[in-house]
């Protein structure tokens, strides 16, 4: 989790600064049952415990059904294929790494309750922003988030999966594979917005790998939901006299912390507020020398009702273990949702490269026990305020809000 997960992003810059954008792969069947072989035996025998979810005997018979099946599919079924066993593992840890690999349709959306709005599109889909997703083609969004489950790890919790799936649905390549799009390209998506109004819009697809910049958000958009790029950002607060701070990555986070402490000495500042709800993971051991360790000797902002952390779906591997410390090593009162991480679980990323279409992976190394007292498979916060659609559409965050209101 901490220095492995590092060294992956690492090697992912690398390799697409190397050989450019990734892109499918095109292989004979048997080029894809021997990259087959070797995944099942990486897996097999680098993951810390590969059968903690699944049993041997149904991996072996998942990995055995798709070499069979290999003659008569195509390569991006055989991908997604590869992608389904690494799922099967359970963990969030274990994966294929699909950035740079798929297109996908330029629309962000994101669960609220059972509803999948769009919180972002390109430009010329505006129109969709704010609206919920009824159909993708002729499926129906909630049969289509039934079907997108083969793709994501069942073993973390119910939180992970809504983060996780959010992304997947709009992955062209494994929609065709599960049968949602007769193959990959543009699809007639059906919205309907707030006064109930239906209507459909032709989406195309972009390249794999291209930017998210420049798409269109919902106005105004909530606090937190802003500058999704920055790692970490802060703003003040004068009303309340509130330092919001959304901590996403590790990236730089010393002279990130460093900028946030001196602005908090000089100005005055009741309350401080950390959100962590999008921090994805990296080298948690820096998150307690550059934030917990600081604020455990500021004893103004280190109280309860002064200190809070935001937490969510998005919490996971490192950033849901730096919230674990907030919580016994400061006063301060966690909001939100729980964590998509469990505090208990797989983690430290074994990575490795099929030889032949290059795809690349990840297995589970280790087991952490972060909470060791617990076995729940979240970390569950003091006030749980789930995300609200009503409050998001006027700009604003309901846990932040709670926050906020709070005495």
């Amino acid at each position: 989790m901490r220095f492995m997960k590092k060294l992956f992003y690492i090697l992912l810059l690398a390799c697409n600064f190397a050989h450019g954008e990734a892109s499918l792969p095109a292989l004979t069947a048997e080029q894809w049952r021997q990259d087959l072989e070797f995944f099942a035996n990486e897996i097999t025998t680098k993951h810390r415990d590969p059968f903690h979810f699944i049993g041997k005997a149904e991996f072996d018979q998942a990995v055995s059904n798709l070499r069979q099946r290999i003659p008569s599919m195509k390569d991006y079924e055989v991908v997604a294929g590869l992608q389904r066993l690494a799922a099967l593992i359970g963990d969030g840890h274990t994966f294929l790494d699909t950035s740079g690999l798929y297109e996908r349709f330029p629309l962000e959306g994101f669960w609220f309750g059972g509803d999948f709005r769009v919180i972002r599109a390109a430009p010329e889909y505006r129109e969709a922003v704010g609206a919920r997703i009824v159909s993708i083609g002729s499926v129906s969004i909630g049969e289509v988030q039934k079907r997108i489950q083969r793709f994501v790890p069942q073993g973390e919790n119910q939180w992970y999966v809504l983060n996780s799936s959010a992304k997947q649905l709009m992955s062209v390549e494994p929609l065709a594979a599960l049968g949602v799009l007769r193959g990959p390209g543009s699809a007639d998506f059906t919205f309907e917005d707030d006064s109930g109004r239906r209507f459909k819009l032709r989406i195309r697809p972009v390249p794999a790998g291209a930017s998210e910049s420049g798409e269109a958000a919902i106005e105004p958009l909530p606090l937190p939901f802003q500058h999704p790029e920055d790692a970490l950002w802060f703003t003040y607060l004068a009303d309340s006299k509130t330092v919001y701070v959304d901590f996403r990555s590790y990236q730089d986070l010393e002279t990130q912390s460093a900028r946030l402490w001196e602005y908090i000495a000089r100005h005055p500042v009741r309350r401080l507020i950390i959100d962590m709800r999008w921090n994805q993971g990296g080298n948690y051991t820096k998150g307690r020398e550059y934030l917990i360790y600081k604020l455990i000797f500021m004893p103004a902002l280190n109280r309860a009702g002064h200190l809070f952390v935001i937490t969510g779906r998005g919490a996971f591997s490192a950033g849901m273990t730096n919230i674990t410390d907030f919580r016994r090593e400061t006063e301060a009162i966690l909001v939100g949702e729980p964590t998509g991480g469990r505090p208990n679980g797989y983690q430290e990323n074994h990575l490795f490269t099929l030889p032949l279409s290059r795809l690349r992976f990840s297995c589970s190394m280790l087991r952490y026990r972060f909470q060791p007292d617990s076995e729940t498979d979240a970390v569950f916060p003091d006030q749980r305020i789930d995300p609200d659609w009503s409050l998001f559409r006027a700009g604003k965050d309901a846990a932040l809000q709670w926050i906020l209101a709070t005495p």
